[in-house]
Protein backbone atom coordinates (compact mmCIF):
# COMPACT_ATOMS: atom_id res chain seq x y z
CA UNK A 1 0.00 0.00 0.00
CA UNK A 2 1.34 3.44 -0.92
CA UNK A 3 2.49 5.83 1.76
CA UNK A 4 -0.01 8.70 1.97
CA UNK A 5 0.69 12.22 3.09
CA UNK A 6 -0.32 13.22 6.62
CA UNK A 7 -3.44 15.25 5.69
CA UNK A 8 -4.98 12.29 3.89
CA UNK A 9 -4.07 9.95 6.74
CA UNK A 10 -5.64 12.37 9.20
CA UNK A 11 -8.86 12.52 7.16
CA UNK A 12 -9.05 8.74 6.88
CA UNK A 13 -8.25 8.30 10.57
CA UNK A 14 -10.97 10.79 11.51
CA UNK A 15 -13.65 9.24 9.30
CA UNK A 16 -14.73 6.49 11.78
CA UNK A 17 -15.18 9.12 14.50
CA UNK A 18 -17.13 11.42 12.18
CA UNK A 19 -19.47 8.48 11.53
CA UNK A 20 -19.84 7.91 15.28
CA UNK A 21 -20.56 11.62 15.81
CA UNK A 22 -23.29 11.72 13.16
CA UNK A 23 -24.90 8.49 14.36
CA UNK A 24 -24.87 9.89 17.91
CA UNK A 25 -26.81 13.04 17.04
CA UNK A 26 -30.05 12.59 18.97
CA UNK A 27 -32.63 14.90 20.49
CA UNK A 28 -32.44 15.37 24.29
CA UNK A 29 -35.15 13.22 25.88
CA UNK A 30 -33.97 12.62 29.43
CA UNK A 31 -37.03 12.76 31.74
CA UNK A 32 -34.80 14.36 34.40
CA UNK A 33 -33.53 17.15 32.14
CA UNK A 34 -35.76 19.82 33.71
CA UNK A 35 -34.52 19.48 37.27
CA UNK A 36 -30.90 19.19 36.08
CA UNK A 37 -31.37 22.54 34.33
CA UNK A 38 -32.96 24.02 37.44
CA UNK A 39 -30.00 22.99 39.60
CA UNK A 40 -27.59 24.53 37.09
CA UNK A 41 -29.65 27.71 36.91
CA UNK A 42 -29.66 27.97 40.71
CA UNK A 43 -25.85 27.80 40.76
CA UNK A 44 -25.51 30.62 38.24
CA UNK A 45 -28.09 32.77 40.02
CA UNK A 46 -26.85 32.27 43.59
CA UNK A 47 -23.21 31.23 43.19
CA UNK A 48 -23.80 28.21 45.41
CA UNK A 49 -25.03 24.64 45.17
CA UNK A 50 -28.68 23.90 45.96
CA UNK A 51 -28.86 21.45 48.86
CA UNK A 52 -32.54 21.26 49.83
CA UNK A 53 -35.65 20.01 48.04
CA UNK A 54 -37.56 23.11 47.09
CA UNK A 55 -39.12 21.71 43.91
CA UNK A 56 -41.50 18.89 44.92
CA UNK A 57 -44.18 18.50 47.59
CA UNK A 58 -43.08 15.12 48.97
CA UNK A 59 -40.29 15.39 51.55
CA UNK A 60 -39.97 19.20 51.40
CA UNK A 61 -36.55 20.68 52.28
CA UNK A 62 -34.96 17.21 52.26
CA UNK A 63 -31.16 17.61 52.33
CA UNK A 64 -29.69 15.83 49.30
CA UNK A 65 -26.13 15.38 48.06
CA UNK A 66 -26.37 16.01 44.33
CA UNK A 67 -23.72 13.73 42.80
CA UNK A 68 -24.03 15.43 39.39
CA UNK A 69 -23.95 19.08 40.50
CA UNK A 70 -21.12 20.06 38.13
CA UNK A 71 -22.76 18.25 35.20
CA UNK A 72 -25.91 20.23 35.98
CA UNK A 73 -23.90 23.45 35.78
CA UNK A 74 -22.50 22.35 32.40
CA UNK A 75 -25.94 21.28 31.16
CA UNK A 76 -27.52 24.61 32.03
CA UNK A 77 -24.64 26.62 30.51
CA UNK A 78 -24.88 24.73 27.20
CA UNK A 79 -28.68 24.93 27.17
CA UNK A 80 -28.64 28.64 28.02
CA UNK A 81 -26.39 29.50 25.09
CA UNK A 82 -27.17 26.71 22.62
CA UNK A 83 -30.62 25.42 23.52
CA UNK A 84 -31.59 21.83 22.80
CA UNK A 85 -29.32 21.74 19.76
CA UNK A 86 -26.36 22.63 21.97
CA UNK A 87 -27.14 19.63 24.20
CA UNK A 88 -27.49 17.45 21.10
CA UNK A 89 -24.01 18.42 19.89
CA UNK A 90 -22.58 18.01 23.39
CA UNK A 91 -24.03 14.51 23.68
CA UNK A 92 -22.67 13.46 20.28
CA UNK A 93 -19.25 14.91 21.17
CA UNK A 94 -19.09 13.00 24.46
CA UNK A 95 -20.00 9.72 22.73
CA UNK A 96 -17.37 10.32 20.03
CA UNK A 97 -14.67 10.99 22.63
CA UNK A 98 -15.71 7.83 24.47
CA UNK A 99 -15.25 5.80 21.29
CA UNK A 100 -11.88 7.48 20.77
CA UNK A 101 -10.46 6.55 24.17
CA UNK A 102 -11.75 2.98 24.17
CA UNK A 103 -10.41 2.60 20.63
CA UNK A 104 -6.99 3.62 21.95
CA UNK A 105 -7.32 1.15 24.83
CA UNK A 106 -7.98 -1.69 22.36
CA UNK A 107 -5.36 -0.32 19.91
CA UNK A 108 -7.81 -0.70 17.03
CA UNK A 109 -6.67 -0.33 13.45
CA UNK A 110 -8.73 1.53 10.86
CA UNK A 111 -10.19 -1.79 9.72
CA UNK A 112 -11.05 -2.72 13.32
CA UNK A 113 -12.85 0.60 13.78
CA UNK A 114 -14.80 0.24 10.55
CA UNK A 115 -15.83 -3.28 11.52
CA UNK A 116 -16.53 -2.87 15.25
CA UNK A 117 -17.85 0.69 15.62
CA UNK A 118 -21.25 -0.11 13.99
CA UNK A 119 -21.71 -3.02 16.42
CA UNK A 120 -20.80 -0.84 19.40
CA UNK A 121 -23.09 1.96 18.21
CA UNK A 122 -25.94 -0.51 18.01
CA UNK A 123 -25.27 -1.89 21.51
CA UNK A 124 -24.98 1.58 23.07
CA UNK A 125 -27.98 2.99 21.21
CA UNK A 126 -30.47 2.72 24.13
CA UNK A 127 -28.37 5.02 26.32
CA UNK A 128 -27.15 7.33 23.54
CA UNK A 129 -30.64 7.81 22.09
CA UNK A 130 -31.50 9.95 25.13
CA UNK A 131 -28.67 12.33 24.20
CA UNK A 132 -26.55 14.13 26.78
CA UNK A 133 -26.81 13.08 30.42
CA UNK A 134 -24.41 12.55 33.32
CA UNK A 135 -24.07 8.83 32.70
CA UNK A 136 -22.46 9.55 29.33
CA UNK A 137 -19.82 11.60 31.14
CA UNK A 138 -19.02 8.60 33.36
CA UNK A 139 -18.69 6.31 30.33
CA UNK A 140 -16.24 8.77 28.81
CA UNK A 141 -14.21 8.97 32.02
CA UNK A 142 -14.09 5.16 32.31
CA UNK A 143 -12.57 5.26 28.82
CA UNK A 144 -10.02 7.87 29.91
CA UNK A 145 -9.17 5.80 33.01
CA UNK A 146 -8.51 2.63 31.05
CA UNK A 147 -6.57 4.57 28.43
CA UNK A 148 -4.21 5.74 31.18
CA UNK A 149 -4.00 2.22 32.60
CA UNK A 150 -3.25 0.76 29.17
CA UNK A 151 -0.23 3.08 28.86
CA UNK A 152 1.12 2.41 32.36
CA UNK A 153 3.62 -0.26 31.32
CA UNK A 154 5.43 2.10 28.93
CA UNK A 155 4.84 5.34 30.88
CA UNK A 156 4.41 4.62 34.62
CA UNK A 157 4.15 8.30 35.57
CA UNK A 158 1.04 8.68 33.42
CA UNK A 159 -1.02 7.38 36.35
CA UNK A 160 -0.50 10.69 38.12
CA UNK A 161 -3.22 11.94 35.78
CA UNK A 162 -5.74 9.64 37.46
CA UNK A 163 -5.72 11.94 40.51
CA UNK A 164 -7.20 15.02 38.75
CA UNK A 165 -9.37 12.61 36.76
CA UNK A 166 -11.11 11.31 39.89
CA UNK A 167 -11.31 14.79 41.40
CA UNK A 168 -13.24 15.96 38.34
CA UNK A 169 -15.26 12.75 38.09
CA UNK A 170 -16.48 12.89 41.71
CA UNK A 171 -17.96 16.33 41.03
CA UNK A 172 -19.51 15.35 37.70
CA UNK A 173 -21.32 12.08 38.35
CA UNK A 174 -21.93 9.50 41.07
CA UNK A 175 -20.63 6.64 38.93
CA UNK A 176 -17.10 7.69 39.95
CA UNK A 177 -17.53 4.96 42.58
CA UNK A 178 -17.58 2.33 39.82
CA UNK A 179 -14.37 3.90 38.49
CA UNK A 180 -12.74 3.57 41.93
CA UNK A 181 -13.75 -0.10 42.14
CA UNK A 182 -12.45 -0.85 38.63
CA UNK A 183 -9.17 0.98 39.33
CA UNK A 184 -8.65 -0.94 42.57
CA UNK A 185 -9.46 -4.22 40.83
CA UNK A 186 -7.01 -3.43 38.04
CA UNK A 187 -4.22 -2.72 40.53
CA UNK A 188 -4.86 -5.96 42.41
CA UNK A 189 -4.89 -8.06 39.22
CA UNK A 190 -1.88 -6.25 37.77
CA UNK A 191 0.10 -6.98 40.93
CA UNK A 192 -0.67 -10.71 40.94
CA UNK A 193 -0.82 -11.50 37.21
CA UNK A 194 2.76 -12.85 37.24
CA UNK A 195 2.11 -15.35 40.04
CA UNK A 196 2.56 -18.92 38.79
CA UNK A 197 2.29 -20.71 42.15
CA UNK A 198 1.67 -20.18 45.85
CA UNK A 199 5.39 -19.66 46.37
CA UNK A 200 5.29 -16.87 43.87
CA UNK A 201 3.06 -14.70 46.05
CA UNK A 202 5.92 -13.78 48.36
CA UNK A 203 8.22 -13.10 45.44
CA UNK A 204 5.77 -10.83 43.66
CA UNK A 205 5.75 -8.44 46.63
CA UNK A 206 9.50 -8.60 47.16
CA UNK A 207 10.46 -8.05 43.53
CA UNK A 208 7.78 -5.44 42.81
CA UNK A 209 7.66 -3.70 46.15
CA UNK A 210 8.32 -0.20 44.79
CA UNK A 211 5.75 -0.68 42.02
CA UNK A 212 3.07 -1.85 44.45
CA UNK A 213 3.79 1.07 46.79
CA UNK A 214 3.50 3.47 43.85
CA UNK A 215 0.20 2.02 42.63
CA UNK A 216 -1.23 1.91 46.15
CA UNK A 217 -0.21 5.52 46.73
CA UNK A 218 -1.84 6.65 43.48
CA UNK A 219 -5.02 4.76 44.31
CA UNK A 220 -5.15 6.22 47.83
CA UNK A 221 -4.73 9.74 46.43
CA UNK A 222 -7.52 9.12 43.92
CA UNK A 223 -9.88 8.01 46.69
CA UNK A 224 -8.89 10.99 48.85
CA UNK A 225 -9.57 13.65 46.21
CA UNK A 226 -13.13 12.40 45.68
CA UNK A 227 -13.98 13.91 49.07
CA UNK A 228 -13.17 17.37 47.70
CA UNK A 229 -16.66 18.40 46.60
CA UNK A 230 -19.50 20.55 47.99
CA UNK A 231 -21.07 17.58 49.81
CA UNK A 232 -17.98 15.80 51.17
CA UNK A 233 -18.61 12.12 51.83
CA UNK A 234 -22.30 12.74 51.16
CA UNK A 235 -21.80 11.83 47.50
CA UNK A 236 -20.17 8.57 48.59
CA UNK A 237 -23.06 7.59 50.85
CA UNK A 238 -25.55 8.58 48.12
CA UNK A 239 -23.72 6.44 45.54
CA UNK A 240 -23.31 3.51 47.95
CA UNK A 241 -27.00 3.65 48.86
CA UNK A 242 -27.78 2.38 45.35
CA UNK A 243 -26.11 -0.96 46.10
CA UNK A 244 -28.77 -3.55 46.84
CA UNK A 245 -31.43 -1.00 47.74
CA UNK A 246 -34.93 -2.54 47.60
CA UNK A 247 -36.26 0.86 46.51
CA UNK A 248 -34.61 0.39 43.10
CA UNK A 249 -36.80 -2.58 42.23
CA UNK A 250 -39.24 -0.19 40.56
CA UNK A 251 -36.68 1.90 38.61
CA UNK A 252 -36.15 0.52 35.08
CA UNK A 253 -32.41 1.20 34.68
CA UNK A 254 -31.64 -0.73 37.88
CA UNK A 255 -33.53 -3.82 36.73
CA UNK A 256 -32.32 -6.61 34.41
CA UNK A 257 -33.33 -6.60 30.77
CA UNK A 258 -36.67 -8.27 30.10
CA UNK A 259 -36.08 -11.87 29.11
CA UNK A 260 -36.29 -12.52 25.36
CA UNK A 261 -36.42 -8.81 24.59
CA UNK A 262 -34.12 -7.42 21.90
CA UNK A 263 -31.66 -5.99 24.41
CA UNK A 264 -31.67 -9.30 26.32
CA UNK A 265 -30.66 -11.15 23.14
CA UNK A 266 -27.96 -8.53 22.64
CA UNK A 267 -26.54 -9.63 25.99
CA UNK A 268 -26.53 -13.26 24.91
CA UNK A 269 -24.79 -12.49 21.62
CA UNK A 270 -22.17 -10.37 23.39
CA UNK A 271 -21.57 -13.21 25.86
CA UNK A 272 -20.91 -15.58 22.94
CA UNK A 273 -18.52 -13.07 21.35
CA UNK A 274 -16.71 -12.76 24.67
CA UNK A 275 -16.16 -16.52 24.76
CA UNK A 276 -14.62 -16.42 21.28
CA UNK A 277 -12.40 -13.52 22.30
CA UNK A 278 -11.23 -15.38 25.38
CA UNK A 279 -10.50 -18.53 23.35
CA UNK A 280 -8.39 -16.46 20.96
CA UNK A 281 -6.38 -14.98 23.83
CA UNK A 282 -5.92 -18.45 25.32
CA UNK A 283 -4.44 -19.95 22.15
CA UNK A 284 -2.27 -16.86 21.66
CA UNK A 285 -1.00 -17.19 25.27
CA UNK A 286 -2.20 -13.65 26.02
CA UNK A 287 -4.65 -14.41 28.84
CA UNK A 288 -2.12 -13.60 31.57
CA UNK A 289 -1.19 -10.34 29.86
CA UNK A 290 -4.85 -9.30 29.70
CA UNK A 291 -5.85 -10.36 33.23
CA UNK A 292 -6.26 -6.79 34.60
CA UNK A 293 -8.66 -5.89 31.77
CA UNK A 294 -10.43 -9.26 31.79
CA UNK A 295 -11.25 -8.85 35.47
CA UNK A 296 -13.01 -5.54 34.83
CA UNK A 297 -14.83 -6.89 31.77
CA UNK A 298 -16.11 -10.04 33.47
CA UNK A 299 -17.32 -8.29 36.63
CA UNK A 300 -19.11 -5.41 34.91
CA UNK A 301 -20.62 -7.68 32.26
CA UNK A 302 -21.82 -10.13 34.91
CA UNK A 303 -23.41 -7.27 36.85
CA UNK A 304 -25.22 -6.14 33.70
CA UNK A 305 -27.37 -9.29 33.78
CA UNK A 306 -28.82 -8.10 37.09
CA UNK A 307 -28.70 -4.33 36.53
CA UNK A 308 -29.02 -3.10 32.95
CA UNK A 309 -27.20 0.13 33.83
CA UNK A 310 -23.91 -1.80 33.87
CA UNK A 311 -24.39 -3.00 30.29
CA UNK A 312 -23.27 0.33 28.81
CA UNK A 313 -19.76 0.40 30.37
CA UNK A 314 -19.47 -3.37 29.81
CA UNK A 315 -19.96 -3.03 26.03
CA UNK A 316 -17.16 -0.47 25.81
CA UNK A 317 -14.83 -2.55 28.00
CA UNK A 318 -15.20 -5.67 25.84
CA UNK A 319 -13.84 -3.86 22.76
CA UNK A 320 -10.31 -5.35 23.13
CA UNK A 321 -11.84 -8.83 23.20
CA UNK A 322 -13.80 -8.15 20.03
CA UNK A 323 -10.69 -7.12 18.10
CA UNK A 324 -9.79 -10.76 17.18
CA UNK A 325 -13.20 -11.10 15.53
CA UNK A 326 -12.49 -8.07 13.35
CA UNK A 327 -9.08 -9.55 12.50
CA UNK A 328 -10.72 -12.82 11.51
CA UNK A 329 -12.83 -11.07 8.86
CA UNK A 330 -10.03 -8.81 7.64
CA UNK A 331 -9.25 -9.34 3.92
CA UNK A 332 -5.88 -10.75 2.90
CA UNK A 333 -3.34 -8.19 1.78
CA UNK A 334 -2.83 -4.58 2.81
CA UNK A 335 -4.09 -3.10 -0.44
CA UNK A 336 -7.37 -5.05 -0.38
CA UNK A 337 -7.85 -4.29 3.32
CA UNK A 338 -7.31 -0.60 2.66
CA UNK A 339 -9.76 -0.54 -0.27
CA UNK A 340 -12.44 -2.48 1.59
CA UNK A 341 -12.05 -0.26 4.65
CA UNK A 342 -12.56 2.92 2.63
CA UNK A 343 -15.61 1.51 0.85
CA UNK A 344 -17.07 0.30 4.14
CA UNK A 345 -16.51 3.66 5.83
CA UNK A 346 -18.05 5.61 2.95
CA UNK A 347 -21.13 3.38 3.02
CA UNK A 348 -21.44 3.86 6.78
CA UNK A 349 -21.06 7.63 6.38
CA UNK A 350 -23.85 7.70 3.80
CA UNK A 351 -26.13 5.64 6.04
CA UNK A 352 -25.35 7.91 9.00
CA UNK A 353 -26.21 11.09 7.08
CA UNK A 354 -29.39 9.63 5.59
CA UNK A 355 -30.55 8.27 8.96
CA UNK A 356 -30.35 11.75 10.52
CA UNK A 357 -31.89 13.66 7.62
CA UNK A 358 -33.52 16.17 7.79
CA UNK A 359 -31.30 17.89 10.35
CA UNK A 360 -33.98 20.51 11.04
CA UNK A 361 -35.58 18.06 13.49
CA UNK A 362 -32.56 18.72 15.71
CA UNK A 363 -32.19 22.46 15.14
CA UNK A 364 -35.95 23.12 15.58
CA UNK A 365 -36.38 20.90 18.63
CA UNK A 366 -38.41 22.46 21.45
CA UNK A 367 -40.16 21.56 24.69
CA UNK A 368 -43.26 20.75 22.66
CA UNK A 369 -41.41 18.16 20.58
CA UNK A 370 -39.62 17.00 23.76
CA UNK A 371 -43.05 16.04 25.06
CA UNK A 372 -43.61 13.81 22.02
CA UNK A 373 -40.62 11.62 22.95
CA UNK A 374 -41.36 7.99 23.75
CA UNK A 375 -39.50 8.47 27.03
CA UNK A 376 -41.63 11.44 28.14
CA UNK A 377 -45.12 11.53 26.57
CA UNK A 378 -46.24 14.74 28.24
CA UNK A 379 -48.77 17.38 27.32
CA UNK A 380 -48.13 21.15 27.54
CA UNK A 381 -51.85 21.83 27.04
CA UNK A 382 -52.73 19.78 30.12
CA UNK A 383 -50.19 21.66 32.27
CA UNK A 384 -51.56 24.97 31.01
CA UNK A 385 -55.06 23.78 31.93
CA UNK A 386 -53.90 23.19 35.51
CA UNK A 387 -52.47 26.71 35.69
CA UNK A 388 -55.47 28.38 34.08
CA UNK A 389 -57.92 26.72 36.45
CA UNK A 390 -55.58 27.02 39.47
CA UNK A 391 -55.55 23.28 40.07
CA UNK A 392 -52.19 23.25 41.82
CA UNK A 393 -53.04 22.27 45.39
CA UNK A 394 -53.27 18.76 46.92
CA UNK A 395 -51.86 17.64 43.57
CA UNK A 396 -50.64 14.16 42.61
CA UNK A 397 -48.39 14.08 39.52
CA UNK A 398 -46.48 11.53 37.45
CA UNK A 399 -42.90 10.70 38.55
CA UNK A 400 -41.53 10.97 35.00
CA UNK A 401 -43.02 14.44 34.48
CA UNK A 402 -41.38 15.94 37.54
CA UNK A 403 -38.36 17.42 35.77
CA UNK A 404 -40.45 18.75 32.88
CA UNK A 405 -42.85 20.49 35.28
CA UNK A 406 -40.07 21.90 37.48
CA UNK A 407 -38.37 23.68 34.59
CA UNK A 408 -41.37 24.78 32.52
CA UNK A 409 -44.18 25.42 35.01
CA UNK A 410 -42.99 26.95 38.30
CA UNK A 411 -46.65 27.61 39.15
CA UNK A 412 -47.12 23.85 39.49
CA UNK A 413 -45.29 21.98 42.22
CA UNK A 414 -45.01 18.30 41.27
CA UNK A 415 -45.48 15.57 43.83
CA UNK A 416 -42.20 13.86 43.00
CA UNK A 417 -39.35 13.88 40.47
CA UNK A 418 -36.40 11.79 39.33
CA UNK A 419 -34.09 12.79 42.19
CA UNK A 420 -36.15 11.13 44.84
CA UNK A 421 -36.11 7.36 44.28
CA UNK A 422 -33.78 6.67 47.24
CA UNK A 423 -34.70 9.51 49.58
CA UNK A 424 -35.50 8.27 53.08
CA UNK A 425 -35.95 10.10 56.36
CA UNK A 426 -36.91 8.53 59.67
CA UNK A 427 -37.95 5.37 57.85
CA UNK A 428 -40.21 7.24 55.42
CA UNK A 429 -39.70 6.95 51.66
CA UNK A 430 -41.52 9.46 49.49
CA UNK A 431 -41.03 7.25 46.45
CA UNK A 432 -42.61 4.21 48.12
CA UNK A 433 -45.56 6.37 49.15
CA UNK A 434 -45.92 7.70 45.61
CA UNK A 435 -45.42 4.31 43.88
CA UNK A 436 -48.09 2.53 45.92
CA UNK A 437 -50.67 5.03 44.67
CA UNK A 438 -49.41 5.04 41.07
CA UNK A 439 -49.64 1.27 40.81
CA UNK A 440 -53.06 1.25 42.53
CA UNK A 441 -51.66 -0.71 45.46
CA UNK A 442 -53.12 2.06 47.56
CA UNK A 443 -56.49 3.53 46.64
CA UNK A 444 -56.11 7.14 45.48
CA UNK A 445 -59.56 7.80 46.96
CA UNK A 446 -58.13 7.10 50.43
CA UNK A 447 -55.31 9.65 50.13
CA UNK A 448 -54.98 13.38 50.78
CA UNK A 449 -54.82 14.17 47.05
CA UNK A 450 -57.77 16.00 45.51
CA UNK A 451 -56.30 16.59 42.02
CA UNK A 452 -54.47 14.02 39.89
CA UNK A 453 -52.36 14.86 36.84
CA UNK A 454 -51.49 11.51 35.31
CA UNK A 455 -50.53 9.46 32.25
CA UNK A 456 -53.18 7.11 30.91
CA UNK A 457 -50.58 4.29 31.00
CA UNK A 458 -50.55 4.06 34.81
CA UNK A 459 -52.86 1.77 36.85
CA UNK A 460 -54.04 4.70 38.97
CA UNK A 461 -55.55 6.20 35.81
CA UNK A 462 -57.77 3.15 35.42
CA UNK A 463 -58.75 3.37 39.08
CA UNK A 464 -59.71 7.02 38.63
CA UNK A 465 -61.87 6.16 35.63
CA UNK A 466 -63.75 3.77 37.87
CA UNK A 467 -64.13 6.46 40.52
CA UNK A 468 -65.49 8.81 37.85
CA UNK A 469 -68.15 6.23 37.00
CA UNK A 470 -68.97 6.04 40.71
CA UNK A 471 -69.44 9.83 40.71
CA UNK A 472 -66.64 10.31 43.26
CA UNK A 473 -64.19 12.03 40.90
CA UNK A 474 -64.54 14.11 37.75
CA UNK A 475 -62.39 13.93 34.60
CA UNK A 476 -61.98 17.61 33.74
CA UNK A 477 -59.34 17.27 31.04
CA UNK A 478 -58.05 14.48 28.79
CA UNK A 479 -55.83 14.23 25.72
CA UNK A 480 -53.72 11.48 24.15
CA UNK A 481 -51.04 11.71 26.86
CA UNK A 482 -52.58 13.08 30.04
CA UNK A 483 -55.69 13.32 32.12
CA UNK A 484 -56.69 15.61 34.99
CA UNK A 485 -59.03 14.29 37.65
CA UNK A 486 -60.64 16.32 40.42
CA UNK A 487 -62.21 14.84 43.51
CA UNK A 488 -65.87 15.75 43.95
CA UNK A 489 -66.70 17.36 47.26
Amino acid sequence: MKRFKNPLRFILGSLPFLIVFIFSIDTPSDPDLGWHLKYGEYFFQHGSVLRDNTFSTLMPNYHWANTSWLTDVLTYAVFHFGGFFGLTLLGASVVTLTFYFFSKVARLTLWDQAFLFPLLLYLEQPINAISFRGQQISLLLIGVLFFLLSRYKDRPKILYLTIPLFFLWANLHGEFLLGIVLFGLWIALYAIKGIKSIKGIKGIFINNRSQIIYLTGIFTACVAVTVVNPFGIGIHTTAISHIGSPLLKNIAEYLPFDMYSQVWWNQIVVAILLVFGFIYLFFKNKVTEQIPLLGAVLIVFALSFEVRRYAWPAYYLILPLLKPIASFFQPDGKKLTYSMTIIFLLVLLSIAVLSKYPFTKYTNYSWSTYCQSQFIKCSPESAEYLIKHKLNHDLYTLYGWGGWIIWNYPEIKPTIDGRMHLWQKDGYSGFEDYYAVEQDLKNIDKTKYNIVFMSYEKPVYTRLKTLVNQDKWELVYEDKFAGIFVRKK
